[in-house]
């Protein structure tokens, strides 16, 4: 589990089908080939953990189709849990004008980025 400060959802890029988190200390977290939101625009005292073999259910059903457990992404926050389908996930700590999403189209890992496996 990794646990991390509040979050509001600050962009979505939908010719990348990209997602991005923003912390209001400038750490963002993004999603990359995002296939599934369920969030609330404020998210405070996240954790980001595994998904339980219900919310995999859940979303395969929800989806019409089956969906590779570690595209599944599960934010806890609240006492409440969210799901976010996406082919990866990353962190950073760019410029605050600099937007994250710009970062994640570009081939090669941009630097001050960091990788979450699920």
């Amino acid at each position: 589990m990794i646990e991390l400060r509040s979050f509001r959802l600050w962009e979505f890029n939908v010719n990348h089908n990209q997602l991005l988190l923003r912390s209001p200390q400038n750490v963002d977290i993004a999603f990359v080939g995002v296939g599934y939101v369920e969030l609330p625009t404020k998210l405070d005292g996240i954790t980001i953990c595994q998904p339980s073999a219900n919310e995999i259910e859940r979303i395969c059903e929800r989806l019409g189709s089956s969906v590779a457990p570690d595209e599944i992404h599960v934010l806890s926050s609240g006492g409440k849990r969210y799901l976010v389908v996406a082919k990866k996930i990353w962190d950073n700590d760019l410029d605050i004008f600099e937007s994250s999403l710009e970062h994640f189209s570009r081939p090669a890992t941009p630097k001050g980025v960091r990788h979450y496996p699920n």
